[in-house]
């Protein structure tokens, strides 16, 4: 995926300022550079850009793992995180939940949602956001499973085009979580909490 490959650049505020300022240009009948409610608006969307982004330009939290002899499920639900829709670059606000079966080693409990939180930050598909969320545990713990549901609200769906506003609901399942009865273990789970 092309997140992998671009984690070393650094964002040019400079150039995407300038591309602010065209947009401007193009959208607007008056000139905007004289009003002082859009004087500052291509640094604004410059920041708010490479914050949307932050994924691809930082490295992500400090990762720690800790010995473990726990076999069963951690799950952590609700997850809120942001995104950008790659086709339009409109916001998607997420809500994801999160598994996994340790094999021997344990993350702290505040990773999962700051790891999720930094693999989102990008533009991204949803769908490709699933599979990334699942490999990024599985390279960092190497766990028994992981099962994963994003559901995402999409700025492109509900401010534009088709103006819906319902979620679109993606999920992935590894290792053991490919067993039909902890796969419905773990549904369950989420449904009742």
């Amino acid at each position: 995926m092309a997140q992998k490959t671009i984690k070393q650049i650094k964002p040019n505020n400079a150039v995407i300022e300038k591309g602010a300022a065209f947009m401007l240009d193009g959208l607007l009948s008056f000139d905007w550079k004289k009003d002082e409610n859009f004087k500052e608006t291509p640094k604004r969307v410059a920041k708010a850009m490479v914050e949307l982004c932050a994924g691809i330009y930082d490295a992500g939290p400090a990762i720690k793992t800790f010995p473990t002899h726990y076999k069963g499920m951690v799950i952590v639900k609700h997850i809120k995180s942001i995104g950008l829709c790659p086709h339009h670059l409109m916001p998607i606000e997420y809500d994801i939940s999160f598994a996994y079966i340790p094999n021997g080693r344990a993350l702290g409990l505040s990773k999962i949602p700051r790891i999720i939180k930094h693999v989102s930050a990008s533009p991204v598909l949803q769908e490709d956001l699933t599979e990334l969320i699942t490999g990024a545990f599985e390279n960092l713990l190497i766990p028994l499973g992981t099962a994963v549901v994003v559901t995402g609200k999409h700025g492109c769906m509900k401010f534009r085009g088709v103006k819906e506003q319902d979620s679109v609901v993606t999920s992935r399942v590894t290792g053991s979580f490919e067993n039909l009865t902890t796969r419905e273990e773990f549904y369950k789970i989420l449904e009742k909490i």
